[in-house]
């Protein structure tokens, strides 16, 4: 008998695979780690955290993330992004908010925090303080008795990486005596030199499986087949106007763009993995499903299909989008069920 199938689309997460990234990732520096887990783990869900209880230290984006994170673990958790002066919080122990003005030191000692992370703009123009303005911040903190935990930065590009850096140590290094640590890499560190390390880097989208040769992507996004239809020549498909131009075999699948499964313009061609098979999606994306061609195929009902799989995966879907894999995996939306596998090797399951 056929065990039952989960029509609704969803990741599973390997978290030996997300371990074993961790694991090698730490090899390739002797600076501490700081997992960056924001956006959900970068839409992997709290849960996939577990597989980097080995990181020194933890970043997110929000105060309502690092809140989470602290339900979850009394490593340092750094914010990464600056205080929205418009939501009511306060920072509990080990939670270090990002600064880059005297108002923002204001506004986090007001409201609890004692030690922050300094912010510098090297480059980027998005968040930080020009670099002349660090004297009168690290003044700012000792004034408001808030420890300075470290002053950062961030790379926009690789090719502009060492002019960036010599603009950060410049700034940093007459203070050094000040600044207890300091850190410029995010997941770029894997192919920049070891001096730029510092005390510590910040693995992103390389902890998930992208962007380095030495990593793998632990996810597939599966969904069920929830009807097969077969449809004459030069009958419509999906939305609009879409022609089969000929006699069609296709598989409705229970996944949308409301699931994160998105439309494109110009129906540029993507594909599921549906019995073995790369099979392009054919019509327009609907809220609640896609559909395949399955032509030549035994595909049935309760099938499944995998929008991201070993055969075509987030790059792939990535580029079919005209954007890159972090928009993908970050995504997926509230209703797309996460499911942990512990072992690549067993059975054991957990779903969130």
């Amino acid at each position: 008998m056929r065990a039952e199938v989960i029509l609704a689309l969803r990741l599973k997460v390997d978290m030996s695979v997300l371990k074993n990234n961790f694991a090698v990732l730490k090899k390739l520096t002797t600076a501490k780690v700081c997992a960056v887990v924001k956006a959900d783990a970068y839409g992997h869900g709290l849960p996939a955290i577990q597989a980097f209880d080995d990181a020194d230290e933890f970043a997110v984006s929000s105060i309502g993330e690092a809140y989470e994170m602290r339900d979850i673990t009394d490593k340092p958790v750094n914010i990464l992004s600056l205080p929205d002066k418009t939501v009511p919080c306060s920072y509990r122990s080990g939670i270090f908010p990002a600064v880059c003005s005297e108002d923002d030191i204001e506004f986090i000692s007001s409201r609890g925090a004692r030690a922050v992370n300094i912010k510098l703009n090297t480059g980027m123009n998005r968040y930080g303080a020009e670099p002349e303005e660090l004297e009168a911040l690290l003044f700012a903190a000792g004034k408001k008795r808030v420890a300075v935990k470290s002053v950062f930065s961030h790379i926009y590009s690789v090719s502009a990486a060492e002019e960036q850096f010599e603009k950060f140590m410049k700034c940093v290094s007459p203070f050094s005596d000040y600044i207890p640590q300091k850190h410029i890499l995010a997941s770029n560190f894997t192919i920049l030199p070891q001096y730029m390390h510092l005390d510590m880097v910040r693995p992103g989208i390389v902890l998930y499986g992208y962007g380095h040769s030495c990593v793998t992507s632990a996810v597939t996004a599966v969904c069920g087949i929830t009807q097969i239809r077969e449809v004459r020549a030069n009958e419509n498909i999906g939305y609009g106007i879409w022609r089969s131009g000929k006699r069609r075999k296709v598989a409705v699948l229970g996944a949308g763009y409301a699931d994160g499964l998105r439309r494109t313009v110009d129906n540029i061609p993507r594909y599921a993995e549906i019995c073995g098979f790369l099979c392009p999606l054919v019509g327009q994306v609907c809220m609640d499903a896609a559909m395949a061609d399955v032509s030549g195929l035994n595909a049935k009902v309760g099938d499944e299909a995998r929008i991201i799989g070993s055969m075509y995966g987030c790059e792939a879907l990535a580029a079919s989008y005209g954007t890159i894999c972090y928009e993908v995996i970050t995504g997926f939306s509230k209703r797309v069920k996460r499911e942990y596998i512990y072992e690549s090797n067993t059975n054991e399951k957990k779903f969130t």
